[in-house]
């Protein structure tokens, strides 16, 4: 079923690196509002005292966030000089097969989990253009 799919992705941040981190929260964050004008939601919340990372983004349907994906690949790669790596990952609705297998890569052996939706409604394809 396509339809909205929430991304929440939570990584470890090394240590003496969270001032780093957050910088370049900002920067991606300013990107993507940029250059994306299809995704619902970004936002990146950092916990000091875990030294952790959560990223949580929203998007109208899969090409979306495949397209964040394309748009914010590099910028990602290169997070890796201040993450220690991915603790776990969450997809709530309901990828293709070829989504949840580059979602797995992406993981690199991180917990992961899809959420299929049960019950419920959306809006959100009805507020984007």
């Amino acid at each position: 079923m396509a339809g909205p799919l929430i991304y929440l992705g939570t990584h470890a941040i090394q240590e003496g690196k969270t001032a780093i981190a957050k910088e370049a929260s900002r920067e991606l964050g300013q990107f993507l509002e940029a250059n994306h004008p299809r995704m619902v939601h970004f936002e990146i919340y950092i916990d000091d005292a875990a030294r952790e990372m959560t990223v949580i983004q929203i998007h109208p349907d899969e090409e979306s966030l495949l397209l964040h994906l394309k748009l914010a690949g590099e910028k990602i790669a290169q997070a890796y000089e201040f993450l220690e790596g991915t603790t776990r990952i969450e997809i709530y609705g309901t990828p293709s097969d070829a989504l949840r297998q580059q979602v797995e890569q992406m993981a690199m052996g991180a917990p992961l989990r899809f959420n299929a939706a049960n019950a419920g409604f959306s809006r959100l394809t009805q507020a984007m253009p």
